[in-house]
């Protein structure tokens, strides 16, 4: 029904169109790609004329079942200076309108819901609602020409002006298309948190949209270049690689090579009490002694840093990433997170980084990575879906052969389909992760050759009769449970109480991200009492897997990129676990899960040089775990607070 209602407005703003007389009009219809996969259409219209300018857009995809319905008008002079901007959410059956922002000389009046403010509006600035629809940019894009093409553009309605940076970066050519295929890049940085790219052709239409603010990928590509998507991907991929190794080429090492670490307190991530005292050696990128200060020999040429009085851990993983956006990488190495477990994304933009990372063009936590796979139909989740057991089987050797560790399945995969991919994947040495598909039990999908789960897996209202055999199960199958708490915290808290409350790093995180992710985190209709029993509930059933002895480990399906992983530990603290054993999720029990124990994970001879050094011990108050200074990845050490600036966050 939306879609016909999406046709019946594009034909409307056609028609408009017409009536305009003289002025120019572009009408495309450009596909919608949620994480690889297509999921619905953006239809525009942008006229331009002596008398004034226009935007029409209709923006309607469904994600996983949730259908989202977007219509955006916009009225603008003959320089696209904008003077009025009107956002309404659709229905089947109704429409509201969500924003209306109007503009009258330098002042701007933006009414969301049933109130409304007042902004005094710099000489170069233009209206933008968020990402979507992306058609919003190209009417920026003209803005900014029509007004010298300056190094930044002030934006709104956000809480405050934001100042947008834009850059021609060059012609990328869809060799496919020849002549046609040759398409001009913008850089779009700090409309929401994240760089954003535009393609234009030499017509000055829309060719291509990237961005990654809603959290994962969304691309929009112009319906006549929908054959040439896989070029286009890699287009894309080629672009935000460049701009990632330029920005982490600004992460000075403080110091590598042979390294001596002397007077910490030493966590080595083993189940083992902490080592006052320390000093840990490090050469080629390898740990060669770990011991007491007092009788452990430091080589000569090594070079002695002392750490008295500070604490080091091993370098932290997240178990459940999903990597859509560039600016994570830096942001995740300057929390001391050393190894993430990517668990959804695109190809072939998640192996360039992979393999961007291990050739050391871009600075990084080492990259791991699930390959996503769902059943069919038009709820599915990514690029892959698989309605028969042999396409499961090819699909896991497509990953195999892309040096993927795991797959990682969906809901929609029927019974079948799950024993065939995890046959395939344990054939290929693979393991196997991922959400509880819908039609099978825990024990059934363990039996089926499920190795691990995303997310809390237990259903229903449970007995403590049945509760203990399905721990016991679990128990006995040695699966891996990855709880992502963090996000539930975010996603169920109140929004009375506000994330600060519990995330207490706001003012270091860029304002984007605040007004455009953090915004909408939470509950409007929940009270915190209620969101705060809800936590407990979970966390409950965490310290229950805890003392069964079955394997958690340290996850945060995004969130606040590193904090949420403090805040993951916390939480297990939180749950029963002790400080130590907190600590070994986010470390070395994640290595194990991974079959990566005998390399990484714990602070010992002959494992890599992957470590973090922490103001305060966080056996003392787990909270100290933010207290990073230094971060050790294969040998070579960074200042925390440098790092931090790298990835645009405020130390």
């Amino acid at each position: 029904m939306s879609n016909r209602i999406g046709r019946i407005l594009f034909a409307t703003i056609v028609l408009a169109a017409a009536r305009e007389g003289s002025a120019q009009a572009t009408i495309d219809s450009m596909r919608i790609y949620y994480v690889g996969r297509p999921v619905g259409w953006e239809h525009y219209i942008l006229t331009h004329g002596d008398m004034g300018s226009q935007l029409s857009a209709d923006w309607d995809y469904t994600d996983r079942g949730r259908k989202v319905h977007t219509a955006v008008s916009m009225k603008m002079a003959g320089d696209y200076s904008p003077s009025q901007l009107v956002l309404q959410r659709m229905t089947d059956t109704s429409k509201t309108t969500a924003l209306e922002v109007n503009t009258e000389a330098r002042h701007a009046t933006i009414a969301r819901g049933s109130g409304s403010t007042k902004v005094d509006l710099p000489p170069v600035a233009f209206a933008v609602s968020q990402y979507a629809p992306s058609s919003q940019h190209l009417a920026l894009l003209r803005y900014w020409k029509s007004h010298g093409s300056p190094a930044t553009v002030a934006v709104f309605p956000a809480d405050s002006v934001n100042h947008v940076s834009i850059r021609m970066q060059g012609v990328d050519t869809v060799a496919s298309l020849g002549r046609a295929g040759v398409l001009t890049r913008y850089a779009i940085d700090g409309l929401v948190w994240g760089i954003e790219y535009a393609w234009l052709d030499a017509d000055g239409r829309f060719a291509m949209f990237t961005s990654a603010a809603g959290g994962l990928s969304t691309k929009t590509v112009r319906a006549e270049l929908v054959p040439q998507y896989d070029e286009l991907m890699r287009i894309a991929t080629r672009a935000a690689m460049t701009d990632l190794a330029a920005i982490t080429s600004h992460a000075r090492p403080f110091a590598e090579g042979k390294i001596a670490l002397v007077g910490a307190t030493l966590i080595d991530g083993s189940a083992h009490s902490d080592l006052g005292n320390s000093t840990v050696i490090i050469a080629d990128g390898r740990i060669v002694a770990v011991g007491r200060a007092a009788s452990t020999k430091i080589p000569a040429g090594t070079k002695i840093i002392d750490v008295s009085g500070k604490t080091i851990v091993p370098g932290l993983w997240d178990m459940h990433a999903h990597l859509h956006q560039l600016e994570w990488i830096p942001t995740y190495i300057a929390a001391g997170v050393t190894s993430v477990r990517d668990m959804g994304n695109e190809l072939p933009f998640i192996a360039a980084l992979r393999d961007g990372v291990l050739s050391g063009r871009v600075v990084g936590p080492h990259v791991l990575v699930a390959g996503l796979v769902d059943g069919p139909g038009p709820n599915a989740f990514g690029a892959f879906s698989a309605s028969t057991p042999e396409e499961g089987r090819a699909i896991v050797r497509r990953y195999h052969e892309l040096g993927f560790e795991q797959m990682k399945l969906y809901d929609l995969l029927a019974p079948d389909v799950v024993a065939a991919i995890c046959n395939e994947a344990h054939k290929l040495g693979m393991t196997v992760t991922g959400h509880l598909p819908r039609a099978l039990s825990v024990a059934a999908a363990v039996d089926s050759g499920m190795d691990q789960f995303a997310h809390l897996p237990l259903r229903g209202q449970l007995t403590p009769d049945s509760l203990r055999v399905i721990l016991a199960f679990l128990k006995a199958h040695g699966t891996v449970i990855d709880p992502t708490e963090s996000w539930n915290e975010i996603g169920g808290h109140s929004r009375q109480e506000g994330v600060q409350a519990f995330q207490p790093v706001l003012q270091h995180v860029p304002a984007p991200f605040i007004q455009f992710r953090v915004a909408n985190w939470g509950s409007a209709t929940t009270d915190p009492a209620t969101a705060h029993q809800r936590l407990d509930g979970s966390l409950a059933t965490i310290r229950l897997l805890h003392e069964a002895g079955i394997p958690v480990v340290a996850g945060t399906d995004e969130g606040v990129p590193g904090f949420s992983v403090y805040r993951e530990i916390e939480l297990y603290v939180k749950a029963g676990f002790t400080p130590m054993d907190a600590i070994r999720a986010a470390t070395s029990v994640s290595a194990a899960a991974m079959h990566m124990e005998k390399d990484i994970g714990t602070i010992e001879a002959g494992k890599r040089a992957d470590l973090l050094v922490l103001d305060k011990n966080p056996l003392d108050d787990i909270s100290n775990i933010r207290t990073s200074r230094y971060v050790m990845k294969g040998g070579v050490m960074y200042e925390n607070a440098a790092l931090w600036r790298v990835a645009g966050f405020t130390p």
